[in-house]
């Protein structure tokens, strides 16, 4: 047995074009929203994972787009091809769909 913790990996790169204009994504947004995360500032394609921590816990890693103050979003100052982003944890409330947990 290790201790990494056990992940599931909803989507990244790979996974996005084969779900972007399908039924699953609106069923993740779903499932984001049931979580209290706003899909629509979930940074697509960048990875979305359940993961257990060594303490039990069970959370979801996924990754924003940040806001100035008036809402909008703003470039990355260390990379002005992105939008400025962070990783965030989210305690998991809802298990993702059966069919995601594979």
């Amino acid at each position: 047995m290790t201790d990494a913790p056990e992940r599931i990996v909803l989507n990244d790169a790979d996974i996005w074009p084969t779900i972007a204009e399908t039924p699953r994504r609106q069923q993740l947004c779903d499932w984001l929203t049931a979580n209290g995360i706003d899909y629509r500032e979930v940074a697509v394609p960048d990875p979305l994972t359940v993961e257990t921590l060594p303490t039990g816990q069970r959370v979801i890693r996924h990754t924003v787009y940040l806001r100035d103050a008036d809402g909008s979003r703003y470039t990355d100052p260390d990379d002005r091809n992105q939008a400025a982003r962070e990783e965030r944890t989210t305690r998991l409330i809802v298990e993702p769909p059966a069919d995601e947990q594979q």
